[in-house]
């Protein structure tokens, strides 16, 4: 489902990742740890398609991650540590906004998710602990029809 070929990605200080190699099959657990610094973020920015490895590949389904970027983003979820929101919307908002820029209806499943992971929807995110806020991430419409 995922295969990373020698994959480096070189800033112009010097760092990056080098010659990353991993395969996670279907059905397959796989974590990816490390301490901060040791390119987690670059490895998945480059296989989500927001940056071109200096070297080396990624795919993930069969599909190239830079080539076929736009395929991958739809049908892949992906929740990073920290994410900007916009404060005074309530989570249904922003739900629904990204919904709406999306183009997608979801709105039966979103409903049933909201229940599932109790989500305050109702409430402005700003005043959401960050347990919640990932809450709210998950059922954004990037992530609603593949749960």
């Amino acid at each position: 489902m995922i295969e990373v070929k020698d994959l480096s990605k070189i800033y112009s200080n010097g760092k990056g990742v080098f010659d990353i190699n991993f395969k996670v099959e279907k059905g397959e657990v796989f974590g990816f740890l490390g301490p901060n610094g040791a390119g987690k973020t670059t490895t998945i920015r480059n296989l989500l398609g927001f940056t071109n490895p200096t070297k080396g590949s990624c795919s993930i389904n069969g599909m190239d991650c830079r080539k076929e970027a736009s395929r991958i983003q739809k049908i892949l979820g992906y929740i990073p540590g920290e994410t900007a929101f916009f404060d005074n919307m309530t989570g249904i908002q922003f739900i629904n906004f990204i919904s709406d820029m999306r183009g997608m209806d979801c709105s039966k499943r979103r409903d049933y998710l909201i229940g599932f992971f109790e989500l305050e929807a109702n409430r402005k995110i700003r005043k959401m602990s960050k347990g919640m806020k990932q809450r709210k991430v998950i059922l954004s419409p990037y992530q609603v029809m593949r749960i």
